[in-house]
């Protein structure tokens, strides 16, 4: 597991919890329900980071911000293209699973993307990062959690390749997040760095 990723496993069975149902959600096939829900969140989860990534090609005010939005569109693109290999093989119609409305808790990212598409800059880079941050560490926990009760063997080999490249975007979401952390607002009092009796002062300690 990368660095900055162990707090994903915490609350890790309510993830689990949050994979999506639904009357009729299982088409006739040979994959276990589970394993179907992981595969349609996953797909889920492409397309939105494929939208996203596109907005901030566009409306980017970094270059790296501009780039990660290129490589969210690559790296999910492909990712997605596989996914939907992989549901055919196992019986599921991609076109239906692609007709399907996204899982409940998808939502909330779907609303986040409408609001980017009115931001630029700045202000963009920000909202972006942070929100894909959190979407990566959410699904990397949930993927995680779900790994030992996936019961195809082939499933667990995508989801095992798929991991590696969405904890490297991980990481390059919270690092644009803590670059284009916003500035304080001004009249903001700012801490006095300067002061005799501060700078003297030992650095607490970082033991429990």
């Amino acid at each position: 597991m990368t660095l900055g990723l162990a707090f994903v496993v915490v609350g890790a069975s309510a993830a689990k919890a949050d994979l999506p149902a639904g009357p009729g959600d299982v088409p006739r096939s040979t994959l276990a329900p589970a394993d179907y829900k992981i595969v349609k969140y996953l797909h889920a989860l492409s397309e939105l980071a494929v939208s996203a990534g596109q907005i901030a090609e566009k409306n980017g005010g970094s270059q790296a911000v501009r780039d990660f939005g290129a490589t969210l569109v690559s790296d999910h693109t492909a990712g997605d293209q596989q996914l939907l290999a992989y549901a055919k093989k196992a019986g599921i119609d991609p076109n239906r699973m692609k007709s399907e409305p996204p899982p409940s808790d998808m939502v909330q990212y779907l609303q986040g993307l409408d609001r980017l598409r009115t931001l630029t800059g700045q202000r963009f880079d920000q909202e972006f990062a942070t929100t894909m941050r959190d979407g990566y560490a959410r699904t990397i926990g949930l993927i995680q959690n779900t790994l030992p009760s996936i019961s195809d063997s082939s499933l667990s080999a995508l989801l095992d390749k798929r991991l590696p490249v969405l904890e490297r975007n991980y990481q390059t979401a919270a690092g644009l997040a803590s670059t284009h952390e916003p500035a304080p607002s001004e009249g903001q009092r700012q801490p006095d760095t300067t002061r005799t009796d501060q700078s003297k002062r030992p650095a607490p300690s970082t033991t429990p």
